[in-house]
């Protein structure tokens, strides 16, 4: 089978698309930016190389003239000795030697310093025992790579004093930056080093004002600005592992819970696992770790992972008693302990371990408080709510309003919603105050109106409490009255004899049908 092969518009044709000369011309335009920039940075690099030669080049003209200066003045003192020249000709060949001697200091500085260059050695993050993140930075001193040439001139440094051999760097402005925004999170916001000396460290230690894992380190010496995006290196603290909870205190009523969200970092290489304990809570409050919905009770530190998120709950319990008072706090301490930490409380009641026994040997620790709150709760009890009456006649009735909760009640009050034209009366109107587990009586009186007739009815009331400045919830109670019409008590006599009469004739009539 013989092959078929395609060609191309251009192939099959011999002639061009009529967009190829733009195509052409944008690679070429391409082509020629690559070029010049690669030749921009040669250039570049040749310049510096260029100024290194020649300041290089400077330095050992000055030298000579140095080395010139120096043989004449030491000629000159001997001429002088020997009364061949003036004291006028001796100074200015000493004022000469001076100034050559300074113009060689200044182009062997000046080389220093464009060689001189600072590198930052370590970022460490730690914390200290007050619990404040800080940041410390360790620059090193060194040279940029020509240290070669610095070195042909080294047996000449006898003319400096000891400072100007040392090769310092003087007058280095450290600075943290957050990477996003921009901006100093580091306090003092810029750290002034006096001077580094070549080969040797200066360090500047930062209190940590925004909690980060990495940050860029700015510099700025020998006009020279420079920049480090750096991950922040963990470092030794008071603890290995610093626990942080947004709102240590928290209030909750009895039979609740309360959570709390901690944040756990790590400030160790260790790769130990971590159990979760609390100590200072009664037996009578429980708790549970989670993470993401999920019940821990121990932890790990992922390679590269330094903080965990966790939530703590606590559960009260119903009802309060000698170690659970309202209004209370109650301070209790959430631990995270190595496995050798922990085997040292392992059995004990931990309601009866002080933090005081294990500061000095855990991981980490926050200290925590839960205030127990009462909560008001009214209940509302009545005999019977259901009234037959006629009319005219009114409703008397008592209801027994009862603290069912853990805390006072204040200000009770009884109402009613009643139909149009009924009138209640309450005694008393309101209570002032009731204690727990007290009890009070009211007592309402329905008045219908005279002529509302008759029928069925309801009469809601409800009841209002305020506890620790709290509304309290109620349950309404519905009282239903039937009202019947009243009865004549003459038509009822009436009725009777009528109904006597009706009897007895009976009777009379029957006793006359037996005789016949």
């Amino acid at each position: 089978m013989e092959k078929v092969f395609y060609k191309s518009p251009v192939e099959a044709n011999g002639i061009l698309p009529p967009n190829a000369p733009t195509r052409l011309q944008s690679y070429g335009l391409t082509v020629f930016f690559l070029c010049m920039c690669l030749f921009l940075t040669c250039q570049a690099g040749l310049a510096q190389n260029e100024n290194e030669a020649s300041l290089l080049l400077d330095l050992k003209k000055v030298r000579a003239e140095f080395e010139v200066s120096k043989q004449k003045y030491e000629n000159d003192i001997k001429l002088y000795d020997e009364k061949a020249i003036s004291l006028n000709d001796l100074n200015k060949s000493k004022n000469e030697l001076l100034s050559k001697e300074v113009d060689y200091q200044k182009l062997i500085l000046r080389l220093i310093s464009q060689q001189s260059y600072i590198t930052v050695e370590q970022a460490v993050k730690y914390q200290t025992e007050r619990g404040d993140r800080k940041v410390k930075v360790i620059l090193n001193s060194a040279l940029e790579g020509n240290e070669e040439y610095l070195n042909q001139f080294r047996d000449h440094f006898d003319i400096f004093t000891p400072e100007m051999r040392s090769g310092k760097i003087y007058n280095i402005y450290v600075s943290l930056v957050d990477n996003e925004t921009k901006t100093i999170i580091g306090s003092p916001y810029e750290y002034r080093i006096p001077f580094i000396e070549l080969g040797k460290t200066g360090t500047a230690d930062f209190e940590l004002l925004k909690d980060m894992e990495s940050l860029t380190v700015a510099l700025s010496y020998n006009n020279k600005k420079d920049e480090k995006n750096i991950y922040l290196k963990k470092g030794g603290s008071s603890n290995e592992i610093d626990i942080a909870a947004m709102q240590f205190s928290q209030e909750a009523d009895l039979s609740s819970s309360a959570t709390y969200q901690l944040s756990l970092e790590r400030f160790s290489s260790s790769d130990d696992i971590y159990r979760l304990v609390v100590i200072g809570l009664p037996r009578q409050i429980t708790y549970d770790f989670t993470d993401a919905g999920s019940k821990v009770s121990q932890i790990r530190f992922a390679q590269g992972i330094n903080v965990k998120r966790l939530s703590l709950q606590i559960y009260l319990p119903d009802r309060d008693d000698e170690q659970i008072v309202i209004d209370k706090p109650i301070h209790f301490q959430a631990l995270a302990l190595t496995n050798a930490e922990y085997r040292k409380i392992e059995g004990k009641d931990l309601s009866a371990i002080s933090f005081e026994e294990l500061q000095a040997n855990i991981s980490g620790s926050e200290q925590l408080e839960i205030i127990p709150r009462g909560k008001g709760r009214i209940e509302v009890r009545a005999n019977s709510l259901y009234h037959e009456i006629t009319a005219g006649k009114e409703v008397s009735m008592d209801i027994v309003v009862r603290n069912a909760g853990r805390r006072r009640l204040d200000n009770i009050k009884v109402s009613t919603e009643r139909p149009l034209g009924w009138q209640t009366v309450i005694t008393p109107d309101v209570i002032r105050e009731l204690e727990p587990e007290k009890e009070e009586k009211v007592n309402i009186r329905i008045i219908p109106p005279k002529d509302g007739g008759v029928g069925a009815q309801e009469v809601k009331f409800k009841t209002e409490a305020m506890a620790d400045n709290r509304k309290v919830e109620t349950e309404d109670k519905n009282v239903r009255i039937q009202v019947n019409a009243a009865t004549s008590v003459f038509g009822t006599l009436l009725l009777i004899l009528a109904l006597i009469g009706l009897i007895g004739g009976i009777i009379w009539f029957g006793m006359k049908l037996s005789r016949k």
